[in-house]
């Protein structure tokens, strides 16, 4: 299905849980179907509605959910293949999209969203090749301090030699 172009959900956003046991076994049985095909994983964060679905929507002509407040609820991830065009430029048959929740969200203040946040900047960053840091917004210093998660997360991945 995944190599269909459904997507799939990665974490659930009402728990903050990914069942990883079962999204390996998704994605080892991916890798599989895929041979010696190459995947590259790219990876949105972004403060709440500031237009990350939408933005992979018109990139890649997704159907990410959309709408004003929080709509994407944990994370999820779509497979898109590259055409036979593209192939030779970027290197890649597929893109895996990531998409995320909001981080910032009202609806969840006072629930200790800055942990929340933190874990999911850290989680999607370790995910992505790439990752996009939609900072588009009324007020961009709100990412500062996600920002300096993300760093973090960078020389942590360097320092363990982990890769995506």
């Amino acid at each position: 299905m995944m190599i269909s172009g459904f997507p799939l959900e990665l974490m659930d956003g009402d728990a903050a849980h990914v069942p990883l046991t079962w999204v390996t076994a998704v994605l080892d049985e991916l890798v599989q179907k895929l041979g010696d095909q190459k995947v590259f994983v790219l990876s949105v964060l972004g403060i709440q509605s500031s237009g990350k679905s939408t933005m992979l929507n018109a990139m890649f002509g997704l159907q990410f959910a959309v709408s004003a407040g929080r709509c994407t609820r944990g994370a999820f991830m779509q497979l898109v293949k590259v055409s036979e065009e593209m192939k030779t430029e970027l290197k890649f048959d597929y893109i895996l999209v990531v998409d995320t929740e909001g981080l910032r969200a009202p609806e969840l203040a006072g629930r200790s969203t800055t942990s929340r946040d933190n874990e999911m900047a850290t989680f999607v960053v370790g995910l992505g090749n790439m990752t996009l840091i939609n900072i588009f917004g009324e007020n961009p210093s709100e990412m500062q301090d996600i920002l300096q998660i993300v760093v973090q997360a960078f020389m942590r991945m360097k320092k363990s030699q982990i890769e995506p």
